[in-house]
């Protein structure tokens, strides 16, 4: 009888110490990005304009920094855009320039 109790102990905490332990997904690194203001602020803009805007969304997603900074460029030196849509530009270049930069690794520790 003891045994059994044993055996089913044993049993227990062996099936409860199996398995991977459970973590919280990895949040992105630099924070959010304001795709969405972006959008709006150049919804009326010319096709160009809306294809940048679209480069910058698409650069973002596929981790491709340089194509976003590209197109982020394009929009700011564009000419005819108001002083709302630069200044929303260059919100956006300062956030994704936020995400860009690697989080700094804390050094190992010494063995």
């Amino acid at each position: 009888m003891m045994l059994m109790l044993a055996g089913g102990l044993v049993g227990a905490l062996t099936l409860t110490g199996c398995g991977k332990p459970k973590t919280a997904a990895p949040a992105a690194s630099g924070g959010a990005v304001d795709i969405p203001k972006l959008q709006q602020a150049f919804a009326g803009a010319s096709p160009e304009l809306q294809t940048a805007v679209s480069e910058v969304a698409m650069g973002l997603r596929y981790g491709e920094y340089a194509r976003s900074f590209a197109a982020l460029d394009k929009l700011a030196n564009a000419p005819g855009i108001t002083e709302a849509q630069k200044k929303i530009v260059n919100e956006v270049i300062e956030q994704v320039k936020a995400k860009a930069t690697p989080p700094a690794t804390p050094p190992a520790p010494a063995q």
